[in-house]
């Protein structure tokens, strides 16, 4: 379609034929796009090695564990304290994350995510996080590998019904700039946060 139209630049800004390498398939056929490509994707397709990732670099996250057996899932489930969060490691559209409150609801949700499948494929491998309460503000950067210019702030409306009664969801919308992202988060962001770099 691109080439039969001669699209000068696509922007894609769906995940899933992000994380699939539609960027990588452009730039092989010589067409300007803009998004990451299936090596830097993976960051929002994998929840797992996002997490990892930070772990690695010291980057302030959660405490987590993962797990591909649901067997394992539940036996570590059996000590861990509550509330906790179960995450689909794969794509899901923005709801493959369960909020438990209960031993009871989180063996459930195992159950629900990695052997039903609800989510696919995206449960093949689960993501047990540690529970924090707060506001989410989210602040993503456009980086062409050498300057990273981050953007303005947004903040998510992630769960259904009102006092964050319902389900996580992709879908309840968003404002920005947040007034929380003041300029001491900003500030702490840089230092520790997911663009710790010298580019700034």
């Amino acid at each position: 379609f691109a080439k039969e139209n001669a699209i000068d630049l696509t922007v894609v800004g769906m995940d899933d034929p992000l994380v699939g390498g539609i960027v990588d398939a452009f730039e092989e056929a010589g067409l300007r796009v803009f998004g990451p490509r299936k090596n830097a994707a993976i960051l929002e397709g994998s929840k797992a090695f996002s997490k990892d990732l930070m772990k690695k670099y010291n980057i302030p996250t959660a405490s987590y564990e993962n797990f591909t057996s649901p067997e394992e899932a539940m036996k570590y489930l059996e000590t861990a304290d509550m509330p906790i969060v179960l995450k689909a490691d794969g794509l899901a559209l923005g709801k493959g994350v369960l909020i438990c409150n209960t031993r009871e609801e989180a063996m459930e949700g195992v159950k629900t995510l990695m052997m039903d499948k609800q989510f696919g494929d995206a449960g093949n491998r689960l993501v047990i996080e540690e529970f924090l309460t707060g506001r989410e503000v989210s602040v993503l950067c456009y980086c062409d590998g050498t300057n990273i210019k981050p953007m303005t702030s947004a903040q998510d409306h992630k769960r259904a019904k009102d006092n964050d009664e319902g389900l996580n969801t992709g879908g309840m919308g968003t404002f920005s700039p947040s007034p929380f992202y003041t300029e001491e988060v900003d500030a702490f962001c840089k230092k520790e946060g997911v663009y710790k770099s010298n580019l700034f």
